[in-house]
Order: structure tokens, then sequence, then C-alpha cells
């Protein structure tokens, strides 16, 4: 992958000078998915659900960032100090260059289908999570009815029993919509391989998206469904500038995208120095040694709860107890993909597929709190050639798309739309 240079600078300068696998489980109970199921456990009644273990070599064009990796939060909070606040000073830039990387990695991923075919399972929608998120991102064990994308059982937890029960199932997500859904934890989250926080970026990110893309369309790891019909891309936040990028680079590699928590004019709609400002990171080993010891200290996440809640959320439009979930299945997120989420190449007019654009109305991260007037443009020019661009906009509701009072209204929307472009 090669970064936009120009795109990459104008960002990190407001920043910093301002194969075969063999499935972990099936539906059925030993072992691994035990171990796993840590994670994933909770799927559709009325679904087939695998879990694989991928191996990928993948080689990417990484940027080689010039600054002092830090040992402790002091000298994590002096960086961000002099990034957010000494630009004018002519602090230096942080890029110093880039480099060819080739690593074995290895992507944990899911792959549900419904179990009464209708032809519809052979439209596979391949999902990518944002920064600190897991693939549960989708797959959501707190009120799956509202929440959840795939559409699952409701956990025991929630219904005061050991035994699983199914939700209600008048909400329409993708599985009962006779969709099937592949979705995946991201390099360095969840149960995939873990590079250093210092490397994990946008371009790698994109070459394993690029990597499953076309594994997923070869059939390799949808089970029954064999080869899909229609592949459609969907992306979170961080997931989306991915999918954004993918699409840039390789634009005959999906049938059609869904951008959710993405605005496209970087320039007048990310506030880099308030993102950090409000995100207060820390190390994420120094928070949670059991949640996270096993990452070096390029891993950060935000202090808590109402910080989290500042950037992802906007109140009352959500309940308090669902960002109180999404604050205990955080991951951590590298400092290599927040200094590069918007900076690929997000020109994607070779795309000839069918695109969908959401944006949130008050979306603090990608238009700094307030959307109505820069959602729309470039996505225009960016999709001159799609063959449809729908783009929306979600009233009362935050970045966290997925997580408002809104879910359920904006997952139709999505399904409305790829049930008349896929």
């Amino acid at each position: 992958m090669r970064i936009s240079n120009q795109l990459a600078a104008a960002f990190i300068s407001a920043m910093v000078s301002q194969s075969t696998a063999t499935p972990v489980s099936d539906t059925s109970m030993g072992s691994l998915i035990r171990n796993v199921g840590a994670q994933q456990c909770y799927y559709p009644p009325n679904a087939v659900c695998s879990e694989y273990m991928i191996p990928l070599k993948i080689t990417s064009e990484d940027l080689v960032f010039n600054f002092i990796q830090w040992d402790n939060n002091f000298a994590l909070e002096q960086f961000f100090a002099v990034a957010s606040t000494r630009a004018a000073a002519g602090y230096p830039t942080v890029i110093g260059g880039s480099k060819n990387v080739t690593r074995d990695v290895e992507i944990a991923a899911s792959f549900c289908t419904p179990k009464s075919p209708s032809g519809k399972e052979k439209e596979v929608i391949l999902a990518t999570h944002g920064i600190a998120a897991g693939r549960e991102h989708w797959n959501s064990a707190y009120k799956p009815e509202t929440y959840n994308f795939v559409r699952i059982l409701c956990p025991s937890q929630f219904h005061g029993t050991s035994m699983l029960t199914p939700c209600n199932l008048q909400v329409q997500h993708a599985i009962d919509d006779g969709y099937s859904v592949f979705f995946y934890d991201r390099l360095g989250c969840g149960l995939s391989t873990k590079i250093s926080g210092y490397d994990s970026q946008l371009s790698n990110q994109v070459v394993v998206l690029r990597e499953l893309a076309s594994l997923v369309r070869s059939g390799k790891y949808t089970g029954s469904v064999g080869v899909p019909a229609k592949l459609a891309l969907m992306g979170f936040s961080f997931g989306s500038y991915i999918v954004q990028t993918t699409i840039a680079e390789t634009p005959d590699i999906t049938d059609s995208v869904v951008l959710t928590a993405i605005e496209l004019d970087v320039a007048k709609g990310v506030n880099a120095n308030g993102l950090v400002r409000s995100f207060m990171p820390l190390i994420a080993s120094s928070l949670s040694e059991k949640r996270f010891g096993e990452l070096d200290t390029g891993y950060l996440t935000w202090r808590d709860v109402w910080a989290m809640s500042l950037n992802y959320f906007h109140y009352p439009d959500f309940e308090i107890a669902a960002a109180q979930y999404t604050e205990d299945k955080k991951q951590a997120f590298s400092i290599g993909e927040f200094l590069t989420f918007p900076s690929g190449n997000l020109d994607s007019s070779s795309y000839t597929g069918s695109a969908l654009t959401i944006t949130a109305e008050t979306d603090y991260i990608v238009c700094d709190g307030w959307c109505p007037g820069i959602y729309k443009d470039p996505a225009v020019d960016y999709f001159a050639n799609a063959s449809a661009l729908v783009r929306h906009l979600v009233p009362n509701t935050s970045h966290n798309i997925n997580f408002h009072k809104s879910a359920p209204e904006t997952y139709k929307f999505i399904l409305d739309f790829l049930r008349e472009n896929l």
C-alpha cells in the first residue's frame, strides 16, 4: 500500500508538527471454542456460525516514525503535549520515511450464515471494526435485539438463567434479513496477532482486509455458502477508512461498500488536537496489566468511560449501560493507528460498485461535533463512478453508531440499501 503523502502530512502535521485454516469451532462446543468464546460465544439461533484462525503473509509499505518510544505515561503525555500545542513552533514531523515490511500473522474471524437458506445467504457482508474495539462490535452481547448487527442470542447474564434464550426476533438485523456476515479481529486486536503498537497502522490493516476479502470471495471461509454471489465491505470508524483506502487501491475487490462513522473531508472535519486532549490516552498496560499486559507501550487507551463517552456518545441519546458495556469490552489502540487513520488514499473514483456513507449528526471525532454542513463532500467526487451513492446523516447520534438508541433504524437503513444496491 502506498500512503498518500500529501494527506498523511496534512493529518500528522496537524497532530505532531502540530492460505488455508481449520475452523476453530463450528456450532459444537469444544476446548477451543471455550478459549475463543471468552469474546465470541453468542450467535444467532437461526444461524450456523464458525470461527477461524486465518494465517496470512502480508507485505505493506509502512510509515516509519522518528519519535522516541516511551516507557511511561509521563513521556507519553509529554509527546502529546508537544504534538498538540507546539505545532506552530516548527516541531519536526514524526514521519521518518517508509519501508516495505513482510509479516506472518493470524487473524481471528467469525462467519455466520442463516440456517434456512433463501439464496440471499450467498450475499456476504465483510465487516471491519474501528479503533479500541474487537469483532464483537458487530456482535454485541448487550441487548442484541437493539445493538447487535449480526443478530445473536441473548447472553445468560442478562436473563438470570444458565440457559441461553432467544431475544426478540422482530428486529431485522443481518442474519434475520438473510445475509451472511464475516467479521474479524483486526491485526493487534482481540485474538488476532499482536504486532508492536509502533508498527500497527493503516497500511498493514488495509493489506489484511484486502487478503481477507480475496479469500472470502473465493469461498475459503464461507462454509456451506461456497463462493459468494456478492460481497459488501462494511466498516466502522477506523474500519471505514481501511475500507475506503482498500477500494481506492483495489476498486474491483467488492460489489458494495458501507462506511459508517466516517467523514471524507478530513481537513475540514477532523480536529486532531481536540481528539488528543479529549481522549487523554495512557499506556494501556498501565491501566490494566491483566487485560493489556501482553501489549507494548505503543498500545494506548483512554482513561475511563467518561473520556470515551465524550468522543463516542451524545447524551441523552444512548443508554448509560450501553456506554459502560463498550467501555468494558474495549480493546487498546495503537499509536500507529491513531496517527494514520485518515491518511490513506481516499479517492475511490475508479470504484464502480455501490456506496453508502453514514455519518452521525454530532460525531465529535470526524466532524468536531457537528456534521450537517460537511458530511456530503467530497464523497460525491470520490465516488464519481459508483453505480449508486447514498449519503446518510443519523440524527441524535454521535460516533459510536452501533450503540446509540438509533442503532436499529441505522441497521435497517443499511440493509435497505444493500437490498436495493448489492
